[in-house]
């Protein structure tokens, strides 16, 4: 996949695209503008900030994207993480008195009553429950800090740089700290898990006898959002990584040491899926998706496989298709008969082949 306008050309800078340019494209005055808001980025008021579409790999925005700060609950993400890698979902827990007596947020567990690992997942991800963080970490490893040793090894196997783990939950400690960039690596791995990627999509659920909420109260307000998880502690103020799910592509956004993490995620998020669209490259109903065979009789076409492509929304004004059709092979054929190219000055965007969907 061929991207065009990355913030390394363009968010920071001037557009890419001017009329002058091969192809004598002209830029209309709200393409202009839009262009533009993209090389002024918004502020926000949080100490560290970040903004991934994850399936181009794209940077959106960053902002100390790899200073450490401490990490409040994200880092229970960690904690779903070596639970699900560790343990039977289906294993019973039984509660100790030191998981129950857990100070901070919790899902109300009580000593020696028993769960399954998947109720603690619960309990851990949608309240933020340190007692069911300690619960888990105990049932895993044996205790918190054996299990704590768990984290940082994955976490290095992650390929985070700059994190340290020292609880399983979250609370504030100098020795625990994290960063932007390392959380998206965590939600990112956390989402190749099923269940996590329900869990952390859940606005409230049932468990064990108890009404869970989730703490995410991006869940159910803001167009397509479906996770992560927040965290807040005194030394680390608000913070939060949210995920946000638009025609089948995600994008994730971390806060750090916000004062208010909601308006800083949705100043982030509005400024990213206003300022960036994925489309697939497909033929409109026009003379593009009709051509005439050798019998005078007219085919239309279709593209016979679905490829993305991630631009700048003010560049898709810009993007012009071409058609080739192979000579070779009859419209009658149930093979491709050509293909279709999205070009923005020039360059190659994507391909698709093209077939045959109607004829005499």
């Amino acid at each position: 996949m061929v991207l065009i306008g990355s913030l390394a050309n363009l968010g920071f800078g001037p557009p890419v695209i001017t009329e002058g340019q091969p192809g004598g494209l002209r830029m209309y005055p709200e393409q202009v503008r839009s262009a533009y808001r993209l090389t002024q980025p918004p502020a926000v008021g949080a100490t560290a900030a970040l903004v991934i579409d994850l399936d181009s790999g794209q940077t959106l925005y960053a902002k100390k994207p790899n200073q450490p700060l401490p990490p409040a609950s994200t880092a229970k993400l960690m904690t779903a993480l070596v639970t699900v890698q560790h343990a039977n979902i289906a294993d019973r827990v039984t509660v100790s008195a030191r998981a129950a007596g857990t100070p901070g947020s919790r899902m109300g567990l009580v000593a020696g009553e028993t769960l399954t690992v998947r109720d603690l997942l619960y309990g851990l991800l949608l309240p933020s429950g340190n007692d069911a963080a300690v619960a888990l970490a105990e049932h895993v490893a044996g205790n918190q800090d054996a299990f704590v040793r768990l984290m940082n090894e994955t976490g290095a196997a992650l390929g985070l740089r700059n994190t340290t783990f020292a609880n399983a939950h979250g609370l504030d400690d100098p020795k625990q700290v994290s960063t932007a960039n390392d959380l998206i690596a965590m939600a990112k791995a956390a989402f190749t898990y099923p269940l996590l990627a329900s869990i952390v999509a859940t606005p409230s659920a049932q468990i064990a006898g108890r009404k869970l909420i989730n703490t995410n109260e991006l869940l159910g307000v803001y167009q397509g959002a479906d996770g992560v998880k927040t965290g807040t502690t005194d030394a680390a103020g608000e913070c939060l990584v949210a995920s946000v799910t638009r025609n089948g592509h995600r994008m994730l956004v971390v806060i750090l040491g916000s004062g208010d993490r909601y308006a800083d995620a949705r100043t982030l998020l509005d400024y990213a899926t206003g300022g960036w669209r994925w489309q697939s490259v497909s033929l409109a109903d026009d003379a593009l998706a009709w051509t005439t065979g050798s019998d005078g009789q007219p085919y239309r076409l279709r593209p016979t496989e679905r490829k993305d492509v991630f631009l700048p929304a003010w560049q898709w004004g810009l993007v012009q298709p071409a058609r080739q059709l192979d000579a070779a092979v009859p419209l009658t054929s149930t093979l491709p008969v050509g293909t279709l190219t999205l070009t923005l000055a020039g360059r190659p965007l994507g391909s698709v082949p093209l077939a045959v969907w109607q004829g005499p």
